[in-house]
């Protein structure tokens, strides 16, 4: 569940463009969080795509990673679903 989780930060990478830590900004999860929570994927978009991307796949990353990152491991789904 560890990778699973890891994978979701990875995600959250790809879609921001940040970095997972970085010592002038917040924790990404910390700073995706409000955004993951309230399904504003749109504050979440790295802004040098300048909105040139599929707003489902958006859709499907930011679910997956969302689900991947979830708090309990009991609650990350496994690679296979």
């Amino acid at each position: 569940k560890t990778d699973i989780y890891a994978f979701g930060i990875l995600l959250l990478e790809i879609i921001s463009g940040r970095r997972p830590v970085n010592p002038s900004q917040k924790h990404i999860l910390l700073w995706a969080k409000p955004a993951l929570e309230t399904g504003n994927t749109r504050e979440l978009v790295d802004p040098k795509l300048q909105d040139k991307y599929d707003d489902q796949q958006l859709n499907r990353l930011v679910l997956t990673a969302s689900h991947c990152v979830q708090q309990s491991p009991i609650l990350r789904p496994t690679m296979t679903q």
